[in-house]
Parts: C-alpha cells; sequence; structure tokens
C-alpha cells in the first residue's frame, strides 16, 4: 500500500511539474508556470483545475477585448488596436454651451440644438438659439431656426392652457401665480416678434394690476412689475411699483437691488447716493453680487464699514 501511494504522489508531482512547464512555454511567462506548480502544491487536485478554469475563462474574453486584463504577456500598452475614436459628445459636455456649438463636429450642434427643446426650460437657452442663428454651419442654423419656431409654439400652448386654468378659477392663487410668469416671460424675452410682445405686455400690466390691488402681493410679483416697467422705459412706474416693494418687503435683498437698478438707469446720482446712505439702516442682509453693485457707485467718502 506504499509503494501504490508513493507511486501515486510521484505522478501527481510528475504532473503538476509537467503542466506549469506546458503553461510556462505556452503563455511565455515563467511567473505563470510557477504560479501554477504554486497553486498545484498547495491545493491538490485541486489546484491544477483552477489554472485550467482560469485560462478557460481568459481564452473565452478573448473576444470580448478583455485579454489584458487575463493574461499579461499579451497586453501592450502601445498596442495600436486600444485606440478608439474620441467621444466628441462627451467632450463637448465639458464646455460651455456657446463653444459645444463652436467647436464640437456638426452633427453634433445639429443634435445639440434640437436637444435644447426637450430640456425643463427651454425659453432659458433661447439666447443660445438666437447665437446658433449664425452658426458656421448653415444646417445647424436651419436647426436652431425650427427650434425657435418649435419653441414659439410651446410656449404659446402653454400661455393658453395656463389662461384657461387661470379663467377658470380666478381665486386659484396657484393658477394666477403660472399665469403671471408666463405672460411676464413673454413680455420680457425677444422669443416673440415687437407686435406680440406690445400685445403680451398689455396682457401682463392688466393681469398685474389686477394682483398687485392685494393688501400685500407676492414679490415676485413686485419684481417682475419693476422690471417689466424698465425695461419698458416707464421710470415713474417702476419708481412707484419699487417703493411699494420695499415698503411690504424691507428684508427683500431683490427689493433693493431693483431700487438701485432703478436708479442707475434713471441717471439719478443724488437719489442713488441717497439710497446707499440708508442701506446701513435697512433691515436687508446684502450677498457678494449685491455688495458689490453698491461699492461699484458708492462715494468715496462712504465708510468700507458700513455696508
Amino acid at each position: 500500500m506504499n509503494w501504490i501511494t508513493g507511486a501515486l504522489l510521484a505522478l501527481y508531482l510528475f504532473f503538476c511539474g509537467f503542466y506549469a512547464w506546458v503553461l510556462a512555454r505556452r503563455s511565455g511567462s515563467a511567473h505563470k508556470g510557477a504560479l501554477c506548480l504554486a497553486a498545484s502544491l498547495a491545493l491538490p487536485v485541486a489546484g491544477p483545475l483552477f489554472v485550467w478554469f482560469c485560462d478557460s475563462a481568459a481564452a473565452a474574453r478573448r473576444r470580448d477585448g478583455y485579454t489584458g486584463l487575463c493574461l499579461g504577456a499579451d497586453y501592450r500598452w502601445d498596442d495600436p488596436r486600444r485606440l478608439h475614436r474620441a467621444d466628441t459628445a462627451r467632450e463637448a459636455d465639458r464646455v460651455p454651451m456657446d463653444e459645444a456649438l463652436t467647436l464640437s463636429d456638426k452633427e453634433y450642434r445639429r443634435a445639440l440644438v434640437m436637444e435644447l427643446l426637450n430640456a425643463e426650460d427651454p425659453l432659458a437657452y433661447l439666447d443660445v438659439l438666437r447665437r446658433a442663428l449664425d452658426n458656421e454651419d448653415g444646417e445647424t442654423s436651419h436647426y436652431a431656426s425650427v427650434a425657435i419656431m418649435e419653441l414659439r409654439r410651446k410656449v404659446q400652448q402653454q400661455l393658453a392652457a395656463a389662461q384657461t386654468r387661470w379663467q377658470r378659477d380666478p381665486a386659484n392663487l396657484d393658477a394666477a401665480a403660472a399665469w403671471e410668469q408666463l405672460l411676464y416671460r413673454a413680455a420680457t424675452c425677444d422669443l416673440y416678434d415687437a407686435y406680440s410682445r406690445r400685445r403680451y405686455t398689455a396682457r401682463y400690466r392688466a393681469l398685474s394690476g389686477r394682483l398687485l390691488r392685494d393688501k400685500k402681493p407676492r414679490s415676485r410679483y413686485l419684481h417682475h412689475r419693476v422690471r417689466l416697467e424698465l425695461q419698458q422705459g416707464d421710470l415713474v412706474k417702476a419708481r412707484q411699483v419699487c417703493e411699494r416693494y420695499l415698503a411690504l418687503y424691507p428684508h427683500s435683498e431683490q427689493a433693493v437691488r431693483d431700487r438701485l437698478e432703478l436708479y442707475i438707469q434713471a441717471r439719478d446720482a443724488a437719489g442713488l447716493q441717497g439710497f446707499l446712505g440708508t442701506l446701513p439702516q435697512r433691515p436687508v442682509l446684502l450677498t457678494t453680487k449685491t455688495l458689490d453693485l453698491v461699492r461699484a457707485f458708492r462715494n468715496e467718502g462712504s465708510s468700507e464699514q458700513d455696508l
């Protein structure tokens, strides 16, 4: 019995050495042969089976391009087969949209223009679409024109739906807010021609006047009305709304900014300096954006600590 065990052990050792030698020759790697021999000796029977399973898995993955992960001898970092075409769309997403419409390939430019219609707020990209009209690629310019026309149609549908919802229930505050927001944007953006904007402006003023009759209208209604009057050049009406805005919302930074922009647009230096002098006594916390504007127009004699 002892000689049979010894013979089997010797045969197994011979098999392990031979198998390790074959793998080393076939792969061209002595390290692989040494690992195979170590696994075979450490795990009798299971070791060679494990090595065989790994080799079979590596061979099966050759077609998937994972050879370098399984067989180190076949991996070459400078292999031309590892080169892939640059993903221009992914790279373009890392730069501003204006640059993407200039630097990316033409197919991506066209796709990007049309995808803007699916954005959550496509009106926010109206300036980008306007600039895309002058794109060097004629097809991209055409796509931008189509996108603007489609955007007009969508906004028109939203306006009609919001107006219908509000007219059915004028007491619905959410419906009134949605209708006011859409009318304000239609009146102040350049999506439509001058005639349409004048029509939307008249409708907005009628709705805004009704909403501002409340004892304390929403802050957004006051801000929108100020911005509209400033855009239309009606500084008297803008001043009236600004004064009411600050009186109703003394803690509003936006009310302060609107008042500053009113003085700047009216070129009222005395009024601006007088208003700046009252800021330290106002119960409002100003952020860096507003403070930069304040410092830009403040007299040299003012104290830095007052701001």
